[in-house]
């Protein structure tokens, strides 16, 4: 089940990514008012950042805490 949940996270990188590459291509080529331009860039930035951080952490972050020392210390309380 993990595996299914990273791979469509996975997919789902991928069509965002591909969204927004499309999307400011467009904006490259129809927006003529330069402030406009890179608000709409600053934000195709800042969407790709966080769609690649969520996907990072739920494709990879398990990785990170497996044989941490403080990952079960809920299991040691008795």
């Amino acid at each position: 089940m993990a595996n299914i949940i990273r791979s469509v996270f996975a997919l789902f990188w991928l069509v965002a990514a591909g969204f927004l590459g499309f999307l400011a291509y467009i904006v490259l080529q129809t927006e003529s008012n330069p402030q406009m331009l890179w608000a709409w860039l600053v934000m195709c930035a800042l969407t790709f950042v966080s769609v690649t951080f969520l996907a990072y952490n739920i494709i990879l972050g398990h990785h990170e805490r497996e044989n941490a020392p403080h990952h079960h210390t809920h299991l040691n309380k008795a």
